[in-house]
């Protein structure tokens, strides 16, 4: 399904009978819109980086047995084993759905009433787009835009929701990014 795209919306999408209105400007896009990415980039680590990350865990180990801190030590090393087990895979696609009444993430639907306002951050690599749910215990959606324009989305998403001019990307996130974890 992926493979086949035509102007960046999804076949399906074209398929099926929708009753949305005319946008009211020529540059808003035709909804639903639709489109499947992963929600984190994949970075391609160098034999380098595996290096240096398993050099810190020896390091954090060895701190541990010599200080006499061996939780220091089993925790060190537990985290990087299971730190290299779960970014050893792929991260997984997610599909999302921009429609007229709600947003459809990950086979669940839900209203644009629960949501607040969202914003894009662009990378030299990739741009993400991230939506504020009103109830922070729900967790806010995090996807990168994929193949699709982030123009297009903005457009849009901002029909029903107010965009964040000003956000930048948090400096936790810029530091992860650089580290590629």
């Amino acid at each position: 399904m992926g493979e086949m795209r035509f102007f960046g919306y999804n076949i399906r999408i074209l398929d099926t009978p929708t009753s949305t209105p005319t946008p009211a400007s020529p540059e808003a896009p035709r909804l639903p819109l639709s489109w499947s990415a992963p929600s984190h980039y994949n970075y391609e680590r160098s034999t380098r980086w595996y290096q240096v990350g398993g050099a810190a865990v020896a390091v954090a180990s060895l701190y541990g047995i010599l200080t006499g801190a061996w939780s220091v030590a089993l925790v060190s090393v537990l985290v990087g084993g299971v730190y290299f087990l779960i970014r050893h895979e792929p991260m997984p696609v997610h599909e999302i759905s921009i429609e007229t009444d709600g947003l459809q993430f990950k086979g669940s639907f839900i209203p644009w009433s629960e949501f607040k306002d969202f914003w894009m951050v662009a990378t030299p690599l990739y741009t993400e787009l991230h939506i504020t749910r009103k109830e922070r215990l729900k967790g806010n959606i995090r996807i990168q835009t994929g193949d699709i324009d982030p123009t297009v989305i903005r457009a849009a998403l901002s029909q029903y929701l107010t965009i964040r001019e000003d956000q930048k990307e948090y400096p936790v996130d810029a530091l992860l990014r650089i580290c590629k974890l």
